[in-house]
């Protein structure tokens, strides 16, 4: 594969490891089998598939699972899974709880479960 300008790019780590996995069987890097999988996928949007609309139609909750082949359903699960994953990965729920006044719990860097309140202040549990 030739080698492009490139911008660094956070991945999950089960979608790196499958990518190295994958990419090893296939004689790519695992950055290359990511990009590989990413054209892929632009290419699929981009066919606009009467198919693809359906997957995409169910996974955004406009039709019903049972709409569809049993690929395409595993094709959707993958969509919602890969939503709910994005969604936690950026969500601010201490926070948000937080300013909401609630205390929450959490795991510091070293290991220890501490409570923080509503104003930052962390003890140990």
């Amino acid at each position: 594969m030739a080698k492009t300008a490139s911008t660094p790019t956070r991945v999950s780590a089960d979608v790196f490891e499958a990518a190295a996995a994958v990419g090893r069987l296939e004689h790519r890097t695992a950055t290359e089998q990511v990009n590989y999988w990413a054209r892929i996928g632009m290419q699929i949007e981009r066919s606009g598939t009467l198919a693809h609309r359906k997957v995409l139609d169910v996974a955004a909750g406009r039709s019903q699972f049972s709409e569809l082949s049993d690929h395409d359903r595993q094709v959707a699960h993958a969509l919602v899974d890969a939503a709910i994953a994005e969604r936690v990965a950026t969500a601010q729920f201490g926070a948000s709880a937080r300013t909401d006044g609630k205390r929450t719990v959490s795991i510091d860097d070293d290991g220890t479960l501490i409570e923080i309140g509503p104003d930052g202040a962390v003890r140990p549990l």
